[in-house]
């Protein structure tokens, strides 16, 4: 070997030894070799760990007396792309006549590289390879203006060189990639940070799209979400503003993504975790796909990354992402994000796992309150009382069908206890232990009914602040009972007919179709098939009710169970108004058994209760209370107060006894078993005013 070769090699040793910083390092070892060597420029790329992709190792290159940054130019590009001949199977020294190279025409920034060369009068490259442990890792690569400056029989030294570049850049990256573990290491611990603390769905999305631009920058974020099924998928989209900031992309539905193409590229069995598409690839998927194709219309796209992570769990998340202006994904950022993605993958499953807990969490307290309310409620004894035949055999068929998980239809007059017999289908099921949920379909609102039954999410309409359950919902597993369901609007009822069918409904404003497993049984004063005949009420939605018809006698054909529940109420409301009224004289209980009870069981309650009330003594006092030309066959229509007026006569008597006192303890609210906001309501709607009554 020369003397001034093996100098050379020495003070590039020392260099490699005394020297750290990178570029700084590489460019001493050039301009040692540039006396020597005489070439127009220097550089050295490397390849990838798939060796299918080469990039400039300090995004730049070395000409005598000057660095060259191109940082701004091509950095990164395919082998495939690479306008030299090199060989990284057999490695060894290799020259390129420029006279011959072809530039491809889809190569980045071709004409740049032509204008290099043109400018720094290249007529030759010489091609040496890196080595480390026998395997080829990039080229040390040297431009001359004239051919065969170097002749084969330098290429020994020339390799030596190279075995020494070799060593130095193993070093470099070995630290880069210390360097880098520690950003990494640092950069999930931030990501952790910031979206474990997330409580809003969308806030977390849009950070994650931040914290995935900020690793990898991109014009596009895709995520698509598998939660436990195909039919839970939420998809959510992000472009990046004039500022710089990821804003919301819409997808109008799942399907626009072609996400089992998009997935058919990845090979497990290669343990292939992502596939980049190129833009051949990409111009295949804008054919499929409005979403592609307005990615690429409107933001330049042309080749995307996808990658798709999965646990044992069932739970999926896909991953798409984008550059804009011809960018190109690098090897480092590809390897972070795959990092990145089972730590992605535990937030979201953790945060919908508190989103599933949060949601129970609120049916529970729901429910709770709804059975406390339940308890509260005056109705709420468990036994249908009656020793009358028509009872017993309406027990009988309560007791043949309440074991049977299938629709009942109660029918029955205003008053005759219909909601009790749906209580005791209840108790005696299956369903026992889970709630039974009331809706009375009569006292509410037609705008109001479907977000009842079917909840409503945060925003559907104004005044929806937060996401409500519905009834169905909270009677999941349990049975609902739809008081008065011949007042129920057409509109609804197809709704309710596609839950008899199908099980399943959505919420007011929400995309998601939610299941449900409830059991259905519901009651009305009407006759639905004159509503059906009117066009009223649904044929179909009747005969799907219509399973098991059941029909509640009026009490006036059951007078025989009078006594049976003259003996209930008094006991009840004696003890409730803190009096001792135990017995009824035998004449008013003979008159009671012959009024015609146009108001049923109800009607008799509050009769009762009113004379609770004005009862002085142990007997109840009956004489102002009963007509005495109410004998069953022997009325006169005439006679007949409606209902309404009997309401409000029943109210004042209960606000007189309590000198107007409407709410609180002992109030009339209390009396009469009722809240004081409904009371209040009744109030109003009947025109009775508390200062009238005080006077």
């Amino acid at each position: 070997m020369k003397q001034n070769e093996l100098a050379i090699l020495l003070s590039i040793n020392e260099a490699i030894v005394t020297i750290q910083n990178k570029q700084n390092l590489f460019k001493i070892i050039f301009e040692r070799l540039s006396g020597v060597l005489h070439f127009q420029f220097a550089g050295i790329i490397l390849l990838d760990i798939s060796k299918t992709r080469v990039e400039a190792f300090m995004k730049g290159l070395y000409a005598p007396g000057e660095f060259l940054d191109l940082t701004s130019g091509v950095n990164q590009m395919p082998l495939s792309e690479y306008p030299f001949s090199v060989s990284i199977k057999t490695p060894q020294i290799t020259r390129t006549n420029m006279e011959e190279v072809v530039v491809p025409a889809k190569m980045a920034r071709p004409e740049g590289m032509k204008e290099f060369m043109r400018l720094n009068v290249v007529s030759e490259i010489i091609h040496a390879p890196l080595l480390k442990g026998g395997e080829i890792i990039g080229f040390l690569n040297l431009g001359f203006a004239e051919k065969n400056t170097i002749k084969n029989k330098d290429f020994d030294f020339l390799q030596k060189i190279a075995d020494q570049v070799a060593i130095s850049v193993s070093i470099n990256t070995a630290f880069d990639q210390l360097v880098q573990k520690e950003y990494y290491k640092n950069t999930q611990l931030r990501v952790n940070n910031s979206l474990a603390s997330e409580k809003e769905r969308d806030q977390l999305f849009i950070k994650i799209a931040t914290e995935v631009n900020k690793i990898f920058p991109c014009s596009y974020v895709g995520l698509n979400v598998k939660i436990s099924s195909p039919e839970e998928r939420i998809t959510v989209c992000f472009t990046k503003n004039k500022h710089g900031e990821m804003v919301v992309f819409p997808v109008n539905r799942n399907r626009d993504l072609p996400l089992l193409t998009l997935r058919s590229q990845i090979k497990p069995e290669l343990e292939k975790k992502y596939h980049e598409y190129s833009p051949e690839e990409f111009a295949v998927l804008c054919r499929q796909s409005a979403h592609f194709q307005i990615l690429h219309d409107k933001h330049g796209v042309d080749t995307i990354f996808f990658t798709s992570f999965s646990t044992l769990e069932e739970f999926e998340i896909n991953l798409i992402l984008a550059k804009g202006n011809n960018e190109q994904f690098y090897e480092s950022e590809i390897q972070f994000i795959l990092q990145m993605m089972p730590q992605f993958t535990l937030v979201l499953n953790n945060y919908f796992a508190y989103e599933e807990i949060n949601h129970l969490k609120k049916q529970l307290e729901q429910e709770k309150n709804y059975l406390l309310e339940e308890i509260n409620l005056p109705e709420n004894f468990q036994e249908v009382i009656g020793n009358t035949a028509q009872m017993q055999q309406l027990l009988y068929k309560v007791q043949q069908v309440a074991p049977l998980d299938v629709t009942v239809l109660i029918q029955g007059e205003t008053g005759t206890g219909k909601e009790l017999i749906a209580r005791a289908i209840h108790n005696l099921s299956d369903r026992k232990d889970k709630a039974l949920v009331k809706v009375n379909c009569a006292a509410l609102p037609a705008t109001l009914i479907e977000s009842e039954l079917f909840g409503h999410e945060k925003g559907s309409f104004t005044g929806a602040i937060e996401t409500r359950i519905g009834k169905f919902e909270l009677a999941n597993g349990g049975t609902i009972f739809l008081d008065e369901i011949g007042e129920m609007p057409l509109e609804i009822q197809s709704k309710l007919l596609r839950v008899l069918q199908e099980n399943e409904f959505e919420r007011v404003g929400g995309k998601k179709t939610l299941q449900t497993n409830v059991r259905i049984v519901a009651a009305t004063n009407r006759i639905l098939e004159d509503e059906v005949a009117n066009g009223k009420f649904r044929a179909d939605l009747f005969f799907r009710l219509n399973v098991f018809p059941l029909q509640v006698p009026p009490l006036r054909q059951r007078l025989e169970d009078i006594p049976l529940f003259v003996k209930y109420f008094l006991e009840k409301y004696s003890k409730k108004l803190g009096k001792n009224v135990l017995s009824i004289k035998k004449a008013d209980l003979e008159t009671l058994m012959q009024y015609n009870w146009p108001g049923n069981v109800r009607e008799l309650e509050h009769l009762i209760e009113r004379a609770i009330i004005i009862s002085t003594g142990n007997n109840l006092e009956m004489s102002n209370l009963v007509l005495s030309n109410t004998k069953v066959g022997e009325i006169n229509p005439a006679s007949i107060k409606p209902l309404v007026e009997i309401e409000r006569e029943h109210i004042i008597t209960a606000l007189r006894a309590t000198g107007g006192k409407v709410t609180g303890e002992n109030g009339a609210a209390a009396i009469l078993g009722i809240n004081g906001k409904t009371l209040g309501s009744k109030m109003r709607k009947l025109g009775i005013k508390r200062e009238i009554l005080i006077k």
